[in-house]
């Protein structure tokens, strides 16, 4: 999956999830006040189950994954290192 495919897919989810606000790439999801804890959890299932990759204890860092700039490139690291499900 190229990187605009992976931008689209987290952009679709965000987008959907948040009531169709549109965001931007680096847009902070959680300084518009638009997530919780428990939608970061969610986001972490769908990264996992969409894109066949595990998330490290490492990577759970929230203030690591708050854009989808941020979102993307973790999903590439991780398929990179080929840490699948």
């Amino acid at each position: 999956m190229t990187h605009e495919e992976i931008k689209n897919k987290v952009i679709e989810f965000l987008t959907r999830s948040l009531r169709n606000k549109e965001l931007g790439e680096d847009d902070n999801i959680m300084d518009l006040g638009l997530v919780h804890s428990l939608f970061m959890v969610q986001l972490i299932m769908f990264i996992e189950k969409n894109f066949h990759v595990e998330i490290d204890d490492d990577d759970l860092d929230m203030e690591q994954i708050q854009t989808v700039r941020q979102i993307v490139s973790l999903i590439e690291r991780n398929q990179q290192t080929g840490v699948s499900l």
